[in-house]
């Protein structure tokens, strides 16, 4: 009898019984490996998006403050030294003007 007319006769528990069923799977093991690091991948990457966002959000409120800052810090030299600014108005203006 060949393999094939052997496997059709055996009975569901001398199937159960087969040792070739339990054999190694190596690609199939590694498939699930590469599935499970993508899943971990994913959460990473998921937690890494949401920590730029927040990042991003700090950045923008730290930029926002430090122009008002910097607004305040000019208008209260202006104001000490109204002639000093009025030059440096007129060097920049110069300046833009002959950049155009």
């Amino acid at each position: 009898m060949d393999d094939l007319t052997q496997e059709l006769d055996m009975t569901d528990d001398e199937i159960a019984t087969d040792n070739r069923i339990e054999e190694a799977t190596p690609l199939v093991d590694e498939a699930l490996a590469a599935t499970d690091r993508k899943a971990h991948n994913q959460e990473e990457l998921s937690a890494l998006r949401a920590e730029v966002a927040r990042l991003q959000d700090s950045l923008r409120e730290a930029a926002s403050g430090a122009g008002r800052l910097a607004i305040k810090e000019f208008r209260r030299k202006a104001q000490a030294k109204p002639i000093m600014a009025a030059i440096a108005a007129g060097f920049l203006g110069f300046l833009y003007g002959i950049t155009r």
